[in-house]
């Protein structure tokens, strides 16, 4: 994972090239500009003379130094009104030679007054998403991909219905799941054992709502509360990235493979505190576990699964395994 240094170092570099970038569109923007109408290239060359100007009077010892800072002003006023004039005559925006900036608190600087601006900390959460991310091996899967003949169309007493109908009916929860985020259900626990679909189907999910414009951290659970064991014990601590916060606050959570990290009181409590923090703010939340109820129950405790599946619904998922399915599909025909 990144330290905090790259992390900013990554977020820094980013703000630099918002800024450069609005530089060299303003030198294009003026180049289109002056093409169109020569003396707006005449006024924005005075006005560049008047900033020199102005910033001569400002290190000056002059008696007289606010007169002509007024005068300059006054000037430079009349300069910038004749050639938004001319802009909006010649069918161009006002704001034609000052293109905003992508934000408009710090002018992309990342600071004012002295302090973080929204912009760079969003910048930074950005980057440990990504990062946290990679780290967990993310790839996106796609709902077209998943094939549902590979479940068995014969009745099954457990379920009241056929593997094939069953999962068909989970598929179709999962897609009105993401077809619908924001405003969708606080997430699901998806049960079941290994090669049902439950990693497919989550990673669909998150792909349809990154494709949303929303922020969606994966981590196996192992991954997560590695991670979370290095940050607090073990690597340096970083008081101003709070991944537990990242984490909790992320738009979709999905956590794979619950059961599976090392049983210890420090991977309990995290992923308890992620769950139980999550909910208040209605962040909705994708858990995958190959075990049951009762065996979560008896790993965990009561209190923790009596929040997760009291807090979050239910889908029990059914079949065989879909990898050797893909296997005896790809094998050699004789």
């Amino acid at each position: 994972m990144l330290s905090k240094k790259e992390i900013y170092k990554q977020a820094y570099k980013e703000l630099e090239h918002r800024r450069l970038k609005r530089q060299l569109d303003r030198t294009n923007n003026l180049k289109i500009a002056s093409s169109i109408c020569p003396e707006i290239k005449i006024l924005s060359t005075s006005l560049s003379k008047t900033a020199i100007a102005l910033s001569k009077s400002i290190l000056s010892n002059s008696s007289n130094q606010s007169e002509i800072i007024k005068r300059i002003h006054e000037e430079n006023v009349k300069v910038q009104n004749q050639i938004n004039k001319l802009l909006i005559e010649n069918g161009l925006p006002q704001n034609f030679l000052s293109p905003p900036p992508v934000c408009s608190r710090c002018e992309d600087f990342g600071f004012v007054d002295n302090k973080k601006c929204s912009c760079l900390i969003k910048l930074v959460k950005k980057i440990l998403t990504k990062d946290l991310q990679k780290s967990s091996n993310f790839y996106l899967t796609s709902f077209k991909d998943f094939n549902l003949d590979y479940y068995s169309k014969e009745y099954d007493a457990k379920y009241g219905t056929s593997p094939y109908e069953h999962m068909s009916s989970i598929f179709k929860i999962c897609k009105e799941f993401a077809d619908n985020f924001p405003n969708s259900s606080e997430g699901f626990v998806m049960c079941g054992l290994t090669g049902l679909g439950k990693t497919h189907l989550s990673l669909a999910i998150a792909s349809e709502v990154i494709s949303k414009g929303f922020a969606v951290i994966y981590s196996t659970a192992s991954e997560i509360t590695r991670n979370m064991s290095d940050r607090y014990f073990h690597r340096e601590q970083n008081n101003d990235i709070d991944y537990l916060k990242l984490i909790v606050e992320t738009d979709l959570f999905i956590l794979d493979d619950l059961g599976t990290e090392f049983d210890s009181a420090f991977s309990k409590s995290a992923i308890f505190d992620i769950i139980n923090s999550r909910i208040p703010l209605h962040r909705p939340t994708i858990i995958n576990t190959n075990l049951s109820p009762r065996d979560l129950e008896k790993k965990y405790g009561e209190r923790i699964v009596s929040r997760i599946f009291s807090t979050l619904n239910t889908l029990s998922f059914t079949g065989t395994d879909n990898r050797k399915h893909s296997l005896i599909k790809k094998l050699p025909r004789h």
